[in-house]
């Protein structure tokens, strides 16, 4: 268990919860199984598998938590065919086709017959608190779904205050003049992956990887007014990542002098593992982040 991104809120300064007073609240909002007319269930899960009764696992200031999203599969060309063949059989009857609001409600109709039928899907996203950092780390690419895992903590803490990073002009900036200077800051060096964007309306976007640091097409469009949205980078030759200029980590991957760190031999067990794993992780991205808010908290500020 490595998380591959890392969408970042910060929490209050006084924010704590012990991780048994966390997993009793977790435990009273557990992922329930989509019932006959659901479409769509989503709850707490257990961060090892789905039989575990752990919900939290803590590791040091970290808390690891995980949430599911359980989603009944109903393709919409099954259920079009099957309107068809109903709107079809109709006519044949009558000799006249039902109208859009007959043909609308016989839809809805034919939804309510098949979902009890329909098969479900799974969808996991790990999340973790750093009480050292006073941060929430969701296990997402996309800002929805950790705003999403994100409510239904808040849902379930009947409380939870978390703000997001947006985007970030100053940030982008930054990113920049690494960019034109020709090198990072704080341990950081380039990776081979780079986004400019135009922060106007037009939001025009290039792309470039295993790109050479600075070719004279890029310097002509940052002099057009793009700016760097997003980075390849390497921290410490521990962590490669992508950095964004919401304060979005992904594509995270830890080199081998992480990975060797971690002695397989003496794991025993599957939570001997998630835990080491866990430890891990945590650790080498609580420096990751320390190292981020100090070159960029003027950015982001």
């Amino acid at each position: 268990m490595y998380f591959k991104n890392a969408r970042i809120f910060q929490l209050p300064i006084d924010f704590k919860i012990e991780s048994e007073e966390l997993s009793d609240k977790l435990a009273d909002d557990k992922l329930k199984p989509c019932g006959a007319q659901d479409v769509s269930s989503q709850g707490w899960i257990s961060p090892f598998n789905m039989k575990s009764e752990v919900l939290c696992w803590q590791s040091g200031m970290a808390q690891l938590i995980g949430m599911a999203i359980e989603e009944k599969i109903l393709p919409a060309a099954v259920v079009n065919q099957q309107l068809q063949e109903k709107v079809a059989n109709i006519q044949t009857d009558t000799g006249s086709k039902p109208g859009r609001k007959v043909q609308s409600d016989m839809k809805q109709e034919l939804l309510f017959e098949l979902l009890p039928q329909a098969f479900t899907k799974l969808k996991k996203m790990g999340a973790y608190i750093d009480n050292d950092l006073n941060l929430l780390i969701v296990d997402s690419a996309s800002q929805n779904p950790a705003e999403n895992l994100v409510s239904q903590l808040r849902q379930t803490l009947g409380s939870f205050k978390a703000t997001a990073f947006g985007e970030s002009s100053g940030m982008a900036t930054l990113l920049t003049k690494w960019i034109t200077d020709g090198h990072a800051e704080g341990g950081f060096e380039f990776g081979s992956s780079l986004v400019l964007e135009t922060l106007d309306d037009a939001k025009s976007v290039i792309r470039a990887k295993n790109v050479n640091y600075l070719t004279d097409e890029m310097q002509r469009h940052i002099e057009n007014g793009y700016l760097v949205t997003q980075i390849g980078l390497v921290f410490n030759d521990r962590i490669e990542f992508s950095l964004t200029h919401d304060f979005a980590v992904k594509s995270i991957k830890f080199t081998d002098i992480v990975l060797d760190e971690l002695d397989n031999e003496t794991i025993e067990s599957e939570e001997q593992l998630l835990d080491s794993r866990f430890s891990l992780q945590s650790l080498e991205l609580r420096e990751l982040y320390k190292a981020l808010f100090h070159i960029f908290s003027k950015a982001i500020g």
